[in-house]
């Protein structure tokens, strides 16, 4: 089966979110293989102290995703950020607590989302597909022109 859907849409069948995309995403377009994503961190509840005093200096953070490798079901996504000009990527590392801590509380596998070194993400679709529908499968995963597209999911 091949699937085309929105962030938001492609977050709330990994169990990752709600059924919108939280406040501070202010907008998600893409071209070709890249997903941007424009974020207003100042809306973020409960931010790292170093990212907080980041926000104040720059507080629009653009970045384009993109689907680098795919294997086993698990898609490693690189992140290249930017907020106010300067190398917002190099940043990721320091929400790697948040991003396990909303994945436990959500219940999900954990380990399910980590962040890797070199500014990218590894996103266990297969594992979160399966915490929420036994049994469902996914062979590919890759961004198109703004929209997530899935492959293989039963």
């Amino acid at each position: 089966m091949h699937q085309e859907l929105t962030l938001a849409e492609t977050l709330h069948l990994l169990g990752l979110m709600g059924r919108r995309l939280p406040s501070f995403v202010t907008s998600v377009s893409g071209r070709g293989d890249a997903l941007e994503v424009v974020a207003d961190p100042r809306q973020v509840k409960r931010l790292p102290a170093p990212l907080r005093l980041a926000t104040r200096l720059a507080p629009t953070v653009r970045a384009t995703l993109r689907v680098v490798d795919v294997q086993d079901g698990v898609a490693t996504i690189s992140v290249d950020a930017s907020a106010g000009g300067l190398p917002a990527h190099k940043l990721l590392g320091l929400a790697a607590s948040r991003i396990e801590s909303v994945v436990a509380a959500k219940g999900l596998p954990a380990g399910s989302v980590r962040v890797l070194p070199d500014a990218r993400v590894a996103l266990d679709v297969q594992r979160l597909l399966q915490a929420r529908t036994p049994g469902a499968r996914v062979s590919g995963v890759a961004f198109k022109d703004g929209v997530v597209v899935l492959d293989g999911v039963t």
